[in-house]
């Protein structure tokens, strides 16, 4: 499918579940304002990209000093990745490390609700968590789990993270200055309280 003249990157097989990203790197998930007030507000040394696709955000926070690992679960995304990525699928087994900050940038509404406790899981290894997400009726590819901000912080709650508020309402402006449609509609930026 493209749109634009971009072209969308979808799983087949046993990896349908994955992908509906942009081959060409999706102008509407590029955030270099964002990422560089949350490096320097929150003083982040390590990076964990779940759901890398291209590598572009990983690319981005390697040149800025940001130890960064990315990780994504489309074969083809992993083969074509701009930074290197490890290949995992978060539906098979969460991701376990530990790192300042966790970028999640258009994954969670593709998790399906009975692997949610793989997400969250592999969500709180930072100390904070840069996301988005799906709302109800935003359909794409794979949108399994399109659901309002009140869940995402209910249940990250229950991993003793909690919203920044005002932060997340500055990354949402500073997003749309740099045209980064869906952290300026639907981003969070959350504190684990577990890491502080």
């Amino acid at each position: 499918m493209t749109i634009s003249g971009l072209q969308f990157v979808n799983g087949v097989d046993e990896e349908q579940h994955l992908g509906g990203n942009i081959a060409e790197g999706d102008p509407r998930t590029y955030a270099p304002s964002v990422w560089d007030y949350v490096i320097k507000r929150f003083a982040v040394k390590s990076v964990l990209d779940i759901g890398s696709g291209l590598g572009y955000a990983a690319d981005y926070f390697f040149n800025a000093g940001v130890k960064t690992l990315a990780v994504e679960g489309l074969t083809f995304n992993v083969n074509h990745s701009i930074y290197p990525a490890l290949h995992q699928d978060i539906t098979q087994k969460p991701i376990l490390c530990k790192v300042d900050l966790v970028h999640c940038q258009e994954v969670v509404e593709h998790i399906e609700e009975s692997f949610l406790d793989n997400l969250l899981s592999s969500l709180t290894c930072g100390r904070f968590i840069l996301m988005t997400h799906a709302v109800p009726g935003q359909e794409g590819h794979h949108h399994v789990n399109e659901q309002p901000m009140e869940y995402w912080i209910n249940h990250l709650r229950r991993y003793s993270c909690g919203l920044l508020e005002e932060d997340t309402m500055r990354i949402r402006h500073l997003a749309a200055n740099d045209g980064a449609l869906y952290l300026a509609q639907n981003g969070l930026l959350f504190v684990n309280r577990n890491r502080i």
